[in-house]
């Protein structure tokens, strides 16, 4: 029969051997940069747009990414890139291409547009009015319905100011040439172009 000095290193070898694998376990590496907290910019000011389109995600379908899935920030808003891969054909579900910037679904297909400044590919000639009533109503000024996945519902009760800041902001990114292209589009009164 074990001795009280050997059930006690046997105890202790146990929870040495349970606990030593447990503890050397490491946490994966964080792949997230270390958190900078931004104050709260001003209502209405770029500076405030440029916050809400972060939080809003606008990137993520936005701007085109890299091979590992990262934002290409050199793209910034371009939309879907000129003769870049669409979104494959699924049946009975939806798909994105590997940009995440073209989307197929029960809906159709989907091209994120080209947000920038730019006059002739993108939102340059828009106004304020313009803007605000095409996230109002989920209808642009050329009479296109904005398809899923813009999530205008989540859109269409921002406040003025936001709007407006968001507005000031995308006027302050550079403007890039990018036809996006066209789909089979609907226009607001429900007919295909």
């Amino acid at each position: 029969m074990p001795t009280k000095v050997q059930w006690t290193v046997i105890a202790s070898a146990l929870a040495v051997a349970v606990t030593l694998p447990i503890a050397a376990q490491q946490p994966p590496p964080n792949p997230y940069p270390p958190v900078k907290p931004e104050r709260m910019a001003a209502a209405g000011t770029a500076a405030r747009g440029a916050q809400l389109v972060m939080l809003g995600g606008c990137h993520d379908c936005h701007t085109p990414k890299l091979q590992n899935g990262a934002i290409d920030f050199s793209k910034s808003f371009m939309g879907h890139p000129a003769n870049a891969p669409l979104a494959p054909e699924v049946v009975g579900g939806a798909s994105t291409n590997m940009l995440l910037t073209a989307w197929r679904g029960p809906w159709g297909l989907t091209l994120a547009r080209n947000l920038t400044p730019d006059k002739e590919t993108g939102i340059g000639t828009w106004t304020l009015a313009d803007f605000k009533k095409t996230i109002r109503t989920g209808v642009n000024p050329r009479g296109e319905v904005l398809r899923p996945p813009m999530p205008i519902p989540n859109l269409q009760r921002l406040p003025d100011a936001d709007l407006e800041a968001i507005y000031l902001y995308l006027r302050t990114v550079t403007p890039i040439r990018n036809p996006v292209g066209r789909t089979d589009v609907t226009k607001g009164d429900g007919s295909k172009r």
